[in-house]
Formats: structure tokens, sequence, C-alpha cells
């Protein structure tokens, strides 16, 4: 077996003991929470956290049986089905369109980094008032008569609208940096080989970045299962429970209702979710 010298011991200790803060920090208020949660999620629990009685698997049984979780379940798979392949789309495109540093890229890109100055409750108040009512400022220019956070379709549509212009910077600059990273000894050749056009971006271009794009679509779903914000100042998950996401029906079961039993399982069920997606992402990367 072979021993690793003094000297990389020592570099190894104080490794370990820069990280040691983080740890200890993680420890206390990620680690140790999370396990009482998992604790709590078996257990029936009083509004003071005072633990009553075992209850098994009777809290997550109650839960998948509640017609308004089951409710707020389906709300965010709508929105992911929706919200998911639009920001795909929209951000890749203005990255590939703005790719090629030119005079005049510097103006889209100051527009499309834009919302990054913007909190999320200010673009969400903005929003709000651009689609309220029927005599909405959206309304005014497109000529239309909707009342838009009214109605469950468009009120979903809305959200959509209010969650891109939140992600789109972001993931922008991500696949902007990507492309402009791209080795340009390959686009060389290949242009030299004949490729040009559409067919250099999708043959070259596009499978370069990739790994990037895999990320950027990670993240926006991490961030469509998790929304609950949005929803708390747009629409309260209005009208009709319509808009009503999981996160959200957990704000309001822990912190309206108090109901500890359900919060702690649907934190539970949420992490673990959470940890799915992080599995993706970490085994995408080892495939790379």
């Amino acid at each position: 077996m072979l021993k690793l010298p003094n000297v990389m011991r020592t570099k190894s200790f104080k490794a370990y003991l820069f990280l040691l803060p983080a740890m200890i920090v993680a420890l206390l208020f990620s680690f140790l929470p999370l396990a009482k949660c998992l604790m709590l999620s078996f257990f029936t629990v009083s509004q003071s956290g005072r633990i009553v009685a075992f209850n098994g698997l009777g809290n997550y049984i109650s839960l998948f049986q509640n017609s308004d979780f089951i409710n707020s379940v389906l709300n965010t798979l709508k929105f992911i089905i929706i919200f998911l392949p639009v920001n795909t789309f929209l951000t890749l495109l203005a990255a590939a369109v703005t790719r090629k540093a030119r005079r005049t890229t510097a103006v889209t890109e100051f527009i499309f980094l834009t919302p990054l100055a913007m909190s999320l409750s200010a673009l969400a108040l903005i929003m709000k008032e651009i689609f309220r009512g029927r005599v909405s400022v959206i309304n005014r220019l497109t000529d239309l008569s909707l009342s838009w956070l009214e109605e469950s379709g468009s009120a979903m549509a809305v959200l959509v609208i209010l969650s891109l212009f939140l992600d789109f910077a972001l993931d922008y600059i991500l696949l902007l940096a990507a492309f402009r990273s791209t080795d340009k000894s390959i686009i060389e050749a290949a242009e030299i080989d004949g490729a040009h056009g559409m067919s250099l971006f999708f043959r070259i271009e596009l499978p370069s970045i990739r790994n990037v794009l895999a990320v950027t679509i990670f993240t926006a779903l991490k961030d469509a299962i998790l929304i609950s914000a949005p929803v708390m100042v747009l629409t309260e998950g209005g009208p009709f429970r319509s808009t009503e996401t999981v996160m959200y029906y957990y704000y309001l079961e822990a912190f309206r209702s108090g109901n500890r039993a359900t919060e702690t399982t649907i934190a539970v069920i949420m992490v673990l979710f959470s940890v799915i997606i992080m599995s993706l992402i970490s085994r995408r990367r080892r495939d790379v």
C-alpha cells in the first residue's frame, strides 16, 4: 500500500482545514435540518413542532391523496412542459444570433442582460401591471380584451412569460460564452471543407456547446420545479388554484396553515427531486 509523503499529507490536511468552516455551515444549516425534516415526516406533529405520534408513511399517503396537492403537481408539470422548451429555444436562439462579436452586438447584449439588473419582485410587479384587467397595457397594444390574470390559461401564460424574463439572462450568458470559447481552428477547418451557414452551426458549433446547453436545461428544469416566488407575487395561485405550484402549496401549508407534517413531507419530496436532477447533471458531466 502506497503512503503519501509527509509534504502531501500536510497539504491534504491544510486543504481539509480550509474546507472545515464550509463543512460546518453545511452541516448546521443543511444536513441537520434535512435529517430532522426527514424524521418529522414520519410523525404526527403539532403546529408548535411537538411530536404527537408515530405515523409511518401516513403523511406521504395522505399527501398523495390530497386533491389540492395533486393539482399543484399537475400545475407544476404543465408549467415545466411549457416553460422548458420555450426557454431553451429562446436563449439558444439569442446566443446563436449574437455569438459572433460585432459592433451592434453590444446593444443586443445589453438588452438581453438587462433583466439581471432587476429584482424578481420588481419584474413580477411590472408584469402584473402590464397584464392587469381588461384595460391592461398589453390589451391596449394588441387590441385584445382578455382578463389575463383572471383566466386559467392566460394566467399560466403570464407566469411563463415572467419566468422567461427571470431565467433568460443567465442562460444567455452561459450559452454565449460557450459559443465564443469554441475552438476557432475547428470552425476554420470545417469552413475549408465546405461547411457554411446552417450546416456549420448544426454540425460543428452546436455540438461543441452541448455540455453547457445541457447544464442550462437542467438548471431551468430545477427552477421550474421549485418555482414559488413569482406565483406568490403575480397570481397567488389563482385563478381557482390554476397556477398553484408544488412549492407555493408548500408555502401555504407551512407558513399560512402551520401544517408541520405536510410541510416536512413536501420538503423531503422536493429534496428528493433536487437530488435526482443533480444526479442527472453529474452523470452528464461524467459522460463527457
